[in-house]
């Protein structure tokens, strides 16, 4: 008796460890077009400049200086309206991983700045995005109009182990409509 006891033991235990088949699938976000990042104009007076940061500093919920870096830190349910990591079964990817592990957003938008002959000549650079898993310390670090693909450690099942994060352009489209809307108003 204790030898059948034994096996059907060895037997729970082994089956206990064998892989599950996971229900879970993962969908890639569709990569767009290339988002156009330039403003119309890059030439502004002073008065243009101060409507220009007035309204960054708006839309971005901080205080803009246009000769530092813009650093903004998310950590609330407006990083999936920001950018697209696809999705797992039917929940959008960076809803399922804050739901999981934790997540957040580091953004960081940076302008050049030249003074010339009374007018401030401005170009923007690709805005810098950093999606962090909280409790895995996964990351994934992309610009606008340069997707991030990630080998994740744990993949869905016998499935593809590489995760795709994207900016939407929400933001990068917010903008540079400000920059080029200034000269009409």
């Amino acid at each position: 008796m204790p030898k059948i006891f034994a096996i059907v033991a060895i037997i729970f235990i082994i089956s206990s460890c064998e892989v599950q088949e996971s229900n879970n699938i993962y969908k890639g976000p569709n990569v767009p077009a290339d988002f156009n990042n330039q403003f119309n104009s890059n030439s502004f007076s002073k008065q243009e400049l101060d409507r220009i940061i007035k309204k960054l500093s708006n839309i971005l919920n901080i205080e803009v200086d246009l000769n530092k870096e813009i650093v903004i830190n998310l950590e609330d349910k407006t990083i999936s309206s920001l950018i697209d990591c696809g999705y797992m079964n039917n929940e959008v990817y960076v809803e399922y991983i804050d739901r999981i592990f934790g997540s957040k957003l580091d953004i960081t938008i940076q302008f050049e700045n030249i003074f010339n002959e009374g007018n401030y000549l401005i170009t923007n650079k690709p805005i810098e995005y950093i999606f962090t898993s909280k409790e895995t310390g996964t990351r994934w670090r992309f610009r606008t109009n340069s997707p991030k693909e990630l080998l994740v450690g744990n993949p869905v099942y016998d499935d593809n182990p590489y995760r795709i994060c994207l900016s939407k352009n929400k933001l990068e489209s917010k903008i540079v409509n400000i920059f080029n809307n200034i000269k009409n108003e």
